[in-house]
């Protein structure tokens, strides 16, 4: 996979995928700001704003409409975090023209311009309705944040364990802050948005290179100002001491989440060892948590480890029974120290090994994983390839995992229970 990123503005870079496996193109626009507990509110709340309506497509079903009138096209937006970035997204996928009649590459970016740059405005404020309407939704969705415990055990997790940290901000905002924002504040905060966030435009597909960049560049032009720096997260931190966060619900069953600390920086080789200690510890089926923890001593309903790559965390998160909740941590740390002890089985290596590989080959399947594969790659300048990856992973040995154990610290103990 070769991908090209080309500068069309100051802070706009074009990343072009060129992939003829696909009928399908796909363009996605990122907006990437520092998160900012200051605005990380209005930041999640504006992609839906904008989606809502724009001058030219006034509510969703004109919108619809015109989805339609594409083919079928499919559209979204979103916001998330990655390590220590706040950023905002609109996707769109389209049938590509060789399957057509006509062209409606133009017709789909152009789109994509009015939803993104010709908001519903009037009197230099946004539609009062629309504004109060996505509040309303912004706050069912943050107090939802409950209703999948698993999920919402590991965010707290890292919010305990990052608690005087960037990081630990919740990407989808606060209910708190939703009082003071309105059609106004919200306008202005959306002009500031343009003008300083860092802008990726990402096309993926079979197209004519040249075409998609006069495209772009004719579509996508933006007022820009001072774009805010977009720092490395600070990513060393040694544990004084451990924390034992608890939070009581009415729940059945506990989850239990462990925030382990590492020190590696993810631009390092011992990015990919680390990736592989993972996945030998709780990756999947073939991991030392399934087999040891949930299946031989059925301690648990679930268990995994997982890498934040840009904060050089990992975490372990499990769903047991709460009274198992001491023997559960005993026995993922013991089996965390068989690994720094080089207790490694051939088959647990080896199928470690074989499942990272098939699952980043698999992203040659889906155009939609491509095209985020590229823009990280690119926004962080780290230019890899899948093939580069998977050279680096296979030559991580069980000596390399050993090793990466040795610097793993135990740092959050946190226990959602009854």
């Amino acid at each position: 996979m070769i991908y090209e990123k080309i500068e069309i503005d100051k802070d706009v870079d074009l990343i072009i995928l060129p992939t003829n496996k696909f009928k399908t193109n796909y363009i996605s626009v990122y907006m990437t700001r520092p998160l900012s507990r200051e605005e990380v509110t209005k930041n999640a709340l504006l992609p839906y704003v904008l989606n809502a309506g724009s001058n030219k497509y006034k509510d969703q079903v004109e919108i619809s409409n015109r989805l339609d009138e594409l083919y079928g096209a499919s559209f979204g937006c979103g916001v998330s975090k990655s390590g220590e970035r706040h950023i905002t997204s609109f996707k769109m996928t389209l049938v590509n023209d060789l399957y057509l009649d006509e062209a409606i590459f133009e017709q789909g970016v152009e789109f994509l311009k009015e939803i993104i740059l010709n908001p519903l405005v009037k009197d230099s404020k946004f539609d009062s309705n629309i504004v109060e309407v996505e509040k309303e939704k912004q706050i069912e969705s943050i107090r939802s944040r409950i209703n999948d415990k698993a999920r919402y055990a590991s965010e707290r997790l890292i919010e305990e364990m990052c608690k005087d940290e960037l990081y630990s901000i919740y990407d989808h905002g606060y209910e708190e802050d939703m009082e003071i924002i309105n059609e106004a504040n919200l306008y202005e905060f959306y002009k500031e948005f343009l003008a300083t966030s860092k802008i990726h435009v990402v096309v993926s597909g079979e197209f004519d290179k040249q075409r998609v960049i006069d495209t772009i560049k004719d579509n996508f032009k933006f007022e820009r100002g001072k774009v805010l720096p977009l720092l490395e997260e600070e990513y060393k931190k040694e544990v004084e001491s451990i924390k034992y966060p608890i939070d009581n619900m009415n729940v059945v069953q506990g989850k239990l989440c462990l925030g382990f600390r590492n020190n590696i920086y993810y631009k390092d080789e011992d990015y990919y060892k680390l990736i592989m200690y993972s996945n030998v510890l709780g990756g999947g089926a073939h991991s030392k948590l399934f087999e040891n923890v949930r299946e031989k001593e059925s301690l648990c309903y679930y268990i995994y480890s997982s890498v934040d790559k840009y904060k050089s965390l990992l975490t372990v998160s499990c769903g047991i029974e709460i009274k198992n909740y001491d023997r559960c941590k005993e026995l993922i740390i013991k089996e965390m120290d068989d690994i720094k002890e080089g207790i490694i089985s051939d088959d647990e290596f080896d199928n470690s090994k074989k499942a990272l590989i098939n699952g980043i080959k698999s992203m040659k399947d889906s155009i939609r994983t491509l095209s985020n594969f590229a823009f990280a790659q690119c926004s962080r300048n780290t230019l890899k390839t899948p093939d580069e990856i998977i050279d680096l992973i296979n030559n991580v040995t069980k000596e390399d995992i050993i090793n990466i154990a040795k610097k793993i610290k135990l740092d959050t103990v946190y226990f959602l229970r009854d």
